[in-house]
């Protein structure tokens, strides 16, 4: 089962989309979720389920109850061996953090903190609500409500800058660092600190992720992936070749391309 709603109009610059998912697996069974880099990141409330993982030094550890997984530019996975799994989430822009709650996208950048850990007694005020709420539409109307009360908080630095990155991910237009700092009249120095505050990683990183994104949308299109339409889509995606394509997707997913699309098929069947 899974659900999803787009934000509201005072929220469409902050949240990309509510959603809620549950995963029902055979006793004695283990899910896998293989999650790949995203320039966005979430807050997820685990409902039902209990999922686990491994820190940056390989150490286990338990997700947390309801938290925010950060922007990320690496792959992770998360195994359960609940008979029931069920997830709230909200997908948010990185740029949500700083503009919303005074906190650097960098915070969370490759990290998952608890939501009290992070926003303290409003994130544990929030997390009540929505484990006493009774539906999907219930939880979205609580963050919506939760975010909103966020968006009077004074006037912005970020402003001209945010306006741009927004506009980066509506059109997927790609522009230039350089062209960039000039529209945002700030210094290169002053650009780049700003820019990795509201995303969370430097604009180099930031657009080579971008462009992933874009190759991941193609290749979980339907495209035919063999290794001459591969190359096609290297060359239309801007990679110099299909090795700098596949050195990027590893870098990104773990995978090669041919063993991800593997992995999704087995997973929608």
């Amino acid at each position: 089962m899974y659900k999803t709603i787009l934000p509201n109009l005072m929220l469409r610059r902050y949240v990309a989309r509510f959603w809620e998912g549950e995963l029902v697996i055979d006793p004695g069974q283990v899910h896998t979720h293989h999650a790949i880099a995203n320039r966005k990141l979430e807050l997820l409330f685990c409902f039902a389920g209990d999922y686990a993982t491994s820190d940056n030094n390989g150490v286990p550890m338990r997700i947390p109850t309801m938290g925010f997984y950060g922007q990320t530019n690496t792959s992770k996975q998360f195994a359960s061996a609940a008979t029931v799994n069920g997830f709230f989430g909200v997908q948010l822009y990185a740029h949500a953090l700083p503009l919303l709650f005074n906190i650097p996208a960098t915070v969370v950048t490759n990290q998952q903190i608890d939501v009290v850990a992070l926003l303290e007694r409003p994130g544990a005020a929030l997390a009540d609500k929505l484990l006493h709420a009774m539906s999907f539409e219930e939880r979205v109307q609580i963050v919506s409500g939760f975010l909103e009360a966020q968006l009077h908080r004074g006037a912005s630095k970020y402003t001209r800058l945010e306006k741009l990155i927004f506009s980066i991910y509506e059109s997927k237009h790609y522009p230039s660092i350089s062209e960039l700092v000039k529209e945002a009249n700030l210094s290169p120095r002053q650009f780049e600190r700003h820019f990795k505050d509201l995303t969370g990683f430097s604009a180099k990183t930031f657009f080579k992720l971008a462009r992933f994104e874009q190759l991941i949308e193609v290749l979980t299109g339907g495209a035919n992936t063999s290794p001459q339409k591969l190359t096609a889509i290297a060359h239309a995606l801007d990679y110099y070749d299909q090795a700098h394509l596949n050195r990027h997707f590893r870098e990104f997913t773990g995978l090669s391309p041919s063993a991800f699309l593997q992995q999704q098929a087995i997973q929608v069947q």
